[in-house]
């Protein structure tokens, strides 16, 4: 009889250590995961403040413009279309977690960041259009002083410009997108550990 309540002791003490092993464990996969949150959501805020240095460089680029024979009223306009751009992309990185909060409020911000960009587009595009269009037009009205063939390569560079960055500009959004979601999902996974 002893015998046997020295083995069950011993199982006893074994289950505890095993079970002090598992919450270490889970403890520092918990640690792991966060640390995986925090850097995903780094590298988001990285990606999506990138647009914001690429409006500010447009804003300040816009004046050389003249050059080319661009009016003053294509250089206000573009400057408008690009600090209404800027605020937009501060006010929709806003929702970009700091993974210092609950995850349930990380969850809800990351869903609204998600849902307002996949919106953005609605508006990028037709202003993108309209921008290429009123520029195309003041090159072809206003660009006499300017030397034609001058005009016209630089014409083309805005178009194939156009094109690169239309490229570059989704290639990013579907890598904030992916981000996004690899976020969520780790975020998820913190949540069924708590």
């Amino acid at each position: 009889m002893e015998n046997n309540d020295t083995t069950l002791r011993e199982m006893q003490e074994q289950m505890q250590q095993l079970r002090e092993k598992l919450d270490s464990q889970k403890i520092v996969n918990e640690r792991m995961l966060k640390k995986s949150c925090s850097q995903t959501a780094s590298r988001l805020r990285f990606k999506a403040n990138l647009p914001i240095l690429f409006g500010v460089a447009a804003i300040l680029l816009m004046p050389s413009l003249r050059e080319f024979g661009v009016s003053m009223g294509f250089i206000i306009f573009s400057w408008v279309l690009m600090l209404v751009c800027i605020v937009a992309t501060i006010l929709t990185n806003r929702h970009i977690p700091q993974m210092d909060r609950d995850l349930v409020t990380a969850t809800q911000e990351l869903t609204r960041f998600k849902k307002i960009h996949a919106e953005w587009i609605k508006f990028a595009i037709p202003m993108i259009i309209v921008w290429v269009g009123y520029l195309s037009w003041d090159l072809l009205r206003n660009g006499s002083g300017a030397d034609p063939m001058l005009r016209y390569g630089f014409l083309a560079g805005i178009v194939a410009g156009t094109i690169l960055g239309g490229l570059v500009g989704f290639k990013l959004r579907r890598d904030q997108m992916n981000a996004a979601d690899e976020l969520l999902d780790q975020i998820e996974e913190l949540r069924r550990d708590e």
